[in-house]
């Protein structure tokens, strides 16, 4: 008698002899031998940043794809029986990976036991197949399946994904042309990164062509310019701890929002930055008397106006001053560099005006000449990144992790609220929540509760308007 051997189910994609099937099968094999140790529990790396980096070189592949293949697998650790399914199998590719990291997220950081087993056993099923040559699930499927054990065991993130994203599409590009009279207004609403991309285009233009910059965004637009190659230069600062799609900080416009962040990542791919280590750059100690490039931007990272009092010129357009003059044995160091208007810089260098940084508070105390002093305090970006208990931006994979799980809760809840305001169109409520929910997080969620216009009635007319016929004498 002898018995017959089941063979096992298998999804389309995993389809022995077809070759098209099999090259795929060795792809994911090759990314689980690449990533596969990153979704074993208590697996880490110190700078989150300089591995995906280091990554990115030794493949050639994109940024972005990188950093989705580490978190990826790392959601793994927190799903044991998907994690021992994906090393049997493979089944899974990156887009899979980050569908489920991404999900996952707004259970925020702290996510309970309970509901990671719920979602391990979910996904689990999901990429079992129940016949052969199943079609294998498509990530869509794999958000939709983790959104609906979201929703069932936490109503305050089962946020409505299609209003979700009716609200980031109100905050769409849109250009216009605007005429009165003989005059005209053209008008670009963007995103703060493309903002200042435009402006650094169009002054690097009017300095190459020694026009003004609106003369230089006339001839841009209107076509006028033909074949000039400029090289617009835009200075971003970003921690070395920021989680992937973490905010970053444009001067002048501040830190980005989700939009515009997404921006940047996405103009990030395409292009090759100068990197700058204001870490570094704080160390050093030059000879000469003029302080380099880099060292210059870390000066402006930590004071982002001058520092006299009430004066808000940008530090980009100030003076760079020795506190301590050079040709009296001052230093050109970071420690030693602060920038000054021009104004105000004649006063410190005619001595009517002199000041003292403490290093410790970042505040700076300003002593006259009538022997009155003032204190004026740092408002840079580097006194809330860089301080004695936080001395350096760079994060682990966990932070990196837990920052971007925390985000995502936040907004999760943001639009939960959102949703619950256009049923029940109680304003005060919804802002009440959302203002709580923004104090909790430490975070500004970007939308508001507003409600929907209603056309009012028209005016009653003053006069009939068909007047009755006059009778003839």
């Amino acid at each position: 008698m002898t018995t017959a051997t089941k063979t096992p189910k298998q999804f389309r994609n995993q389809r022995k002899h077809d070759p098209d099937s099999e090259c795929a099968q060795a792809i994911r094999d090759t990314y689980w031998t690449m990533f596969g140790h990153y979704a074993f529990p208590g697996y880490d790396v110190d700078d989150f940043d300089a591995t995906v980096t280091k990554l990115q070189l030794a493949t050639g592949w994109h940024k972005g794809f990188v950093k989705n293949a580490i978190l990826g697998h790392a959601a793994l650790q927190d799903l044991p029986r998907l994690r021992e399914l994906q090393q049997d199998t493979r089944v899974m590719d990156i887009g899979h990976l980050t569908a489920v990291y991404t999900g996952i997220e707004e259970l925020g950081p702290d996510a309970t036991e309970e509901a990671l087993e719920l979602i391990d056993d979910t996904l689990c099923t999901t990429f079992t197949p129940k016949r052969h040559d199943q079609a294998v699930p498509q990530r869509k499927t794999v958000t939709d399946r983790i959104r609906a054990a979201i929703k069932k065991m936490d109503p305050s993130r089962a946020y409505d994904k299609r209003k979700r994203d009716e609200r980031v599409k109100d905050t769409t590009d849109s250009f216009g042309i605007y005429e009165y009279k003989d005059r005209a207004t053209v008008q670009l609403d963007t995103n703060s990164l493309y903002g200042r991309k435009i402006q650094a285009n169009v002054a690097a233009v009017a300095r190459e062509l020694g026009i003004s910059a609106a003369e230089a965004a006339i001839k841009l637009l209107s076509g006028e310019i033909a074949g000039i190659e400029v090289t617009p230069v835009l200075n971003i600062y970003t921690p070395r701890n920021r989680a992937v799609s973490g905010p970053v900080y444009i001067p002048g416009s501040g830190w980005t929002t989700p939009e515009a962040t997404t921006a940047f990542e996405d103009w990030l791919a395409t292009n090759f930055p100068i990197l700058r280590d204001l870490d570094k750059e704080a160390e050093k100690v030059l000879q000469g008397y003029g302080p380099g490039e880099a060292m210059r931007h870390a000066v402006y990272a930590r004071n982002r106006t001058c520092i006299y009092p009430e004066c808000n010129r940008p530090a980009e357009q100030c003076q760079l001053d020795h506190r301590i003059p050079y040709d009296e044995g001052g230093r050109t160091e970071v420690d030693n560099l602060f920038p000054l208007c021009q104004h105000h810089h004649n006063m410190k260098t005619d001595r009517r005006i002199f000041y003292v940084p403490d290093p410790y508070s970042g505040d700076i105390i300003w002593l006259f000449a009538d022997g009155s002093y003032e204190v004026t305090t740092e408002e840079g970006i580097l006194r809330d990144q860089i301080t004695p208990y936080n001395p350096r931006w760079q994060s682990s994979m966990h932070n990196v992790r837990k920052n971007r799980a925390r985000a995502a809760e936040f907004f999760a809840k943001g639009h939960t609220i959102l949703d619950a305001f256009e049923e029940d169109l109680d304003l005060e409520q919804a802002t009440a929540a959302i203002e709580d929910l923004e104090q909790e997080y430490g975070m500004t969620f970007g939308f508001a509760p507003e409600m929907p216009y209603v056309e009012p009635f028209p005016e009653e007319p003053v006069d009939a308007p068909f007047p009755d016929p006059q009778e003839e004498a």
